[in-house]
């Protein structure tokens, strides 16, 4: 029996073996009728009234609709074109409608990019844009909050946020809230939802709401900015679409985590002193920078000076120039550390950095990947150019006959 590893948009192979133990959640089978199930969803949402009854109370001339971006394996272009057609339906002028992609602080898509996550006709048809964090001008303060937001957004007449719910590494799961924090938020807000303090939270980790203060704060921002009605989904592992919720944003999203963590749980007493963990598979292993959220699923059931070994392509290299930069200036996790936690200091990117810091307080990583020997050391991994080279030496140092956990879809799965 083989065990498959999404690798980029491949796989890669490992053989079973008596001393490894898989941990895949029950599979999810996808919908028959994923289009069928969004256009139901849109008449029959929850805790709020229909799409086009909100659209006949509210008599929008503008309709702004939030996507989320290349990163993510949402099926936007599906979700789309059931929204837009509704839209229309209702009486809705097609010259107002326009698509936002809440790009958060990743780079701006691509002209190719934007074709896969929308379709030629939407492309064609709509206004479709990047929102930029940084850039003042795209940008308004909520007065007296700490949010700044996309300000072709707020001057909508209505607003629609669509996503994916999986689980997170610090909001506890993606989707509702996070589409438009930090989706669609200014620099200045995404410093707080990704800043030291709420990095260093307890609560702050994947699978949890309770307490968690980055949901908690995305969540106030998301109802301060207005979302008028939200379109979630929720995907299997073969990037199927298994679930719809829309609806009000609170009542909807809630519903769709109920649904993920069904759908996402493993359970284990144990602690491994191996444990492989991927990234997903494309798109999500694009880069290193979002590679470690793989890793953070692996912390839930690695040992204490154990290895983990992350399986993740990495095509477009580290990741941005910003988190690049940490990465060399960082003489010691602990000093970088040390230095984020000076009040008023604050890196551009070193929310990704500080998981990273996480994972390599408890265990080393082997990474397998296409970065170079080079980008792997800045990157605080040992490169193997294969899995089996990897386990190799696991086994030189813990033995052959250890113990090794598997998880094939890394980010998507959440340990109880």
């Amino acid at each position: 029996m083989s065990i498959l590893l999404p690798y980029g948009k491949r796989f890669i192979e490992i053989k079973q073996q008596k001393n490894i133990t898989v941990f895949e959640p029950n599979f999810a089978k996808p919908l028959k009728n994923p289009s069928e199930k969004i256009k139901q969803s849109l008449k029959k949402p929850y805790g709020c009234p229909c799409l086009a009854e909100i659209v006949k109370r509210r008599k929008p001339r503008s309709v702004c609709i939030v996507i989320s971006d290349h990163t993510r394996a949402v099926s936007s272009k599906i979700i789309l074109n059931e929204i837009i057609k509704e839209l229309i339906n209702s009486g809705i002028n097609k010259k107002g409608i326009f698509i936002l992609i809440g790009n958060g602080t990743h780079r701006p898509t691509t002209e190719m990019e934007k074709l896969e996550l929308v379709g030629k006709e939407i492309l064609k048809d709509f206004f479709v844009f990047d929102h930029k964090a940084t850039d003042s001008s795209m940008l308004i303060h909520l007065e007296n909050t700490d949010f700044y937001v996309n300000k072709r957004y707020i001057e909508a007449d209505l607003k629609i946020v669509t996503g994916m719910i999986e689980p997170h590494f610090f909001a506890g799961f993606s989707g509702g809230r996070k589409g438009v924090c930090p989706g669609i938020a200014g620099m200045e807000s995404i410093k707080i939802f990704h800043g030291f303090k709420f990095l260093e939270s307890p609560y702050t980790k994947p699978g949890n709401l309770q307490n968690n203060p980055c949901h908690i704060f995305a969540t106030e921002f998301a109802k301060k900015a207005g979302v008028d009605f939200l379109v979630n989904v929720t995907i299997n592992k073969n990037k199927e679409i298994t679930g719809v919720f829309s609806g009000e944003i609170e009542k909807a999203f809630f519903k769709g985590v109920d649904f993920c963590k069904k759908t996402s749980t493993c359970y284990t007493e144990k602690k491994y002193p191996v444990v492989i963990t991927t990234n997903g598979g494309y798109p999500l292993d694009i880069d290193f920078y979002q590679s470690v959220k793989g890793m953070v699923t692996a912390l839930e059931i690695v040992e204490n000076n154990g290895i983990i070994i992350c399986v993740s392509e990495c095509r477009e290299g580290i990741g941005s120039k910003d988190f690049k930069k940490i990465l060399l200036e960082m003489n010691t996790p602990e000093q970088f550390i040390k230095k984020i936690k000076q009040p008023g200091c604050f890196l551009d990117v070193q929310w990704g950095v500080q998981p990273l810091v996480h994972v390599l307080r408890k265990a080393k990583i082997f990474l397998v990947s296409g970065l170079s020997k080079k980008d792997a050391q800045l990157c605080r991994c040992i490169k193997f150019s294969s899995i089996n080279q990897a386990l190799l030496e696991a086994y030189r140092q813990h033995g052959k006959n250890v113990e090794v956990a598997v998880i094939p879809e890394g980010p998507y799965t959440l340990f109880e």
